[in-house]
């Protein structure tokens, strides 16, 4: 999955995504790009897999954001561009729309494309050394809808500009306060307080969690109110085997094993 610069790695039923290309602070190229992409879908395929965790493959970097020397060739390569916008696209649907709970593990720079990655995933975990931003007004570049919509989705409309307009870079503090970052803990527990969240996606029904993702999915696309689609979820939900074991579990007063 690309040269060292992506990898996949499976522990139990979570599936760990690793951005791997140290040297740059892991900047994201077209490489990585198609790699993550590659990573995402193999592990959504994976029907041991129930839980994806996006990192950095060190505590030193998430993304440090694009790689500009090849953004800079893009310049001169008008379809390029196009094709690069493409994969990027892509990549970012299929880490948003993936049917299993997603979390971004964020350590060190988490800017440009980084940040992009990591609002693509259910829940952001930071601890103390993240930074965070958006950067295109740094270079003179437009910020796609499906990205700015998704900022927006997270930080609301007026922060949503502070951080476009002036391209800053925020502490893990004001991501935390902002709502760009779920959670904020110290960078020597950051990894068991992932395991222990990542125990209870796993302790909870998936069929409810791919419910959920997907009336999340409606109500991004701007859906008010219930369609056939969810109508019928929640109908053939009770003949679901999750719905068997968790009202046996509840009637034993023991815990659900789904």
């Amino acid at each position: 999955m690309g040269e060292r610069s992506v990898s996949l790695r499976r522990a139990g039923a979570v599936a760990e995504i690793r951005l791997d290309r140290p040297e740059r602070r892991n900047a994201l190229d077209r490489a990585m790009w198609a790699a993550l992409g590659e990573a995402v879908r193999a592990a959504e395929a994976d029907p041991a897999v129930r839980v994806i965790v996006v990192r950095g493959a060190d505590a030193r970097a998430f993304a440090a954001g694009a790689d500009i020397a090849e953004l800079e060739a893009l310049a001169r390569d008008p379809a390029g561009a196009r094709a690069f916008g493409s994969l990027v696209r892509d990549t970012q649907r299929a880490l948003h729309l993936c049917a299993k709970p997603t979390l971004a593990l964020i350590q060190g720079p988490c800017v440009g494309g980084g940040c992009g990655i990591a609002l693509c995933c259910d829940l952001r975990f930071a601890d103390e050394t993240a930074q965070l931003g958006i950067t295109p007004a740094r270079l003179g570049l437009a910020y796609a809808l499906a990205d700015t919509r998704r900022l927006v989705d997270a930080v609301g409309l007026a922060a949503a500009r502070d951080l476009l307009f002036t391209g800053r870079i925020v502490t893990a503090q004001t991501a935390l306060a902002l709502g760009l970052v779920d959670r904020l803990v110290p960078a020597a527990e950051i990894e068991a307080a992932v395991a222990a969240y990542t125990e209870e996606l796993l302790a909870a029904s998936p069929a409810a969690q791919r419910a959920s993702k997907r009336v999340f999915s409606l109500i991004a696309e701007g859906e008010t109110d219930d369609t056939p689609e969810t109508i019928a979820a929640f109908a053939d939900a009770f003949a679901g085997p999750d719905f068997a074991e968790g009202a046996r579990a509840f009637l034993a007063k023991r815990r659900p094993r789904f």
